[in-house]
């Protein structure tokens, strides 16, 4: 089985994907990405995403969320361009003080 081109090509996409988020969308304080399989076993591309406490709060949350996957997927096509399928997870600074995962850090 060919691995997707955003794999094979992680450099190339690495490049697409600094020039986008050169600024950051409102509320995201960190994010990165790694590639895997989804539960499909698909080829994937997971965004672990750290937001303000504010962005965080429950009336500008849908706001922080959707404008971060819009700025990457109006950009990017990752299914057609990079056989990947984009999965977004979000977390607050403050969950991540009290939780410490690597993969967010």
């Amino acid at each position: 089985m060919p691995r997707a081109r955003g794999v094979a090509q992680a450099a190339e996409l690495q490049k697409k994907l600094n020039g986008i988020m050169l600024q950051p969308s409102s509320g995201v304080v960190k994010w990165r990405h790694s590639f895997g399989n989804d539960w499909t076993g698909d080829p994937a591309i997971f965004f672990w995403v750290t937001l303000t406490d504010e962005a965080s709060k429950k009336d500008n949350l849908s706001k922080a969320t959707e404008t971060f996957r819009k700025v990457l997927c109006e950009r990017i096509d990752f299914q057609n361009d990079w056989d990947l399928i984009p999965y977004f997870n979000f977390r607050s600074e403050s969950e991540q003080a009290i939780l410490k995962d690597e993969v967010y850090a």
